[in-house]
């Protein structure tokens, strides 16, 4: 892409950002059954581990608390979020405490066909969408979401990361070399506000970031103002600051991010960090 025309892009994108609404994240593990390339949870680098269900109802109760009816929407995820034991009473607790939100799933469809009965019937009563991801990969997701619409539940595509140059590797330097303020301005995952264990993150590879530092020795480290504690929101606005100023983390990443082919992770380093 012409610079120029890369940085047009970036500025009408930030401008819409800045005016986004809230959304919530709830990261209930980053475990999955796709083992995509440079996956910015570190899917493939993560242990079968699942966020206790206490702690996810305590920080959903406590944003309640703190941001009232000023969260859009908000979202379970993963990793792959059907993969989570306690799903249907996760999506229960979502409901109880953003009752005027807008709420969703988010997963890439492959358990949908085996979810019980119990799962589409929260589906149905808290009124959660499921939001698609589709991938380049051998599964009808056509015939998934024919069966949302036949059990009831609402379905959207989220993403279609089945097209040329739909998949993006988000790199990071692991010397912290670049312009903090240049990276949040051109980041796309601004927006993805992410909960998990007791912090709000701006984004899901900061959030996650503990995967890939475990896995290859890395050592991208958190600074004050990386996150806020669940337990010190005090308003709606304390995640909006935390959303639309630039962090510390943000030394570390290399924005724009390179459109690549989608494909397998071999788990290398190099998937993720840019040397």
């Amino acid at each position: 892409m012409n610079p120029l025309n890369s940085l047009v892009t970036a500025f009408r994108r930030y401008r819409s950002l800045k005016a986004m609404p809230l959304r919530l994240e709830f990261v209930v593990t980053d475990w999955c059954n796709l083992n995509c390339r440079g996956c910015t949870h570190y899917s493939p680098l993560a242990p079968k581990e699942f966020e206790p269900l206490d702690v996810l109802e305590r920080n959903m109760s406590a944003l309640s608390r703190a941001c009232g009816n000023q969260i859009e929407s908000a979202y379970l995820i993963g990793g792959e979020t059907l993969l989570y034991p306690d799903l249907a009473e996760a999506m229960r607790l979502q409901r109880r405490y953003f009752r005027d939100a807008r709420l969703y799933i988010f997963t890439n469809g492959l358990a949908l066909p085996r979810m019980s009965e119990e799962f589409w019937t929260a589906c149905r009563d808290t009124d959660t969408v499921v939001a698609l991801t589709r991938y380049p990969i051998k599964f009808d997701y056509d015939a998934a979401e024919a069966l949302c619409v036949s059990r009831g539940v609402r379905c959207e595509v989220f993403g279609d990361r089945s097209d040329d140059g739909s998949f993006f590797r988000f790199a990071l330097d692991p010397h912290g070399r670049q312009n903090a303020r240049m990276s949040h301005f051109k980041c796309y995952n601004r927006g993805c506000v992410s909960v998990t264990g007791d912090r709000v993150y701006p984004c899901s590879i900061s959030a996650c970031v503990g995967h890939l530092n475990r896995a290859h020795g890395t050592s991208f480290e958190h600074r004050g103002g990386d996150f806020i504690a669940v337990a010190d929101v005090r308003s709606a606005d304390d995640i909006r600051r935390l959303r639309d100023r630039p962090v510390p983390f943000c030394r570390y990443c290399i924005c724009p991010p390179a459109t690549v082919p989608y494909g397998p992770s071999k788990r290398e380093r190099a998937e993720w960090v840019e040397d």
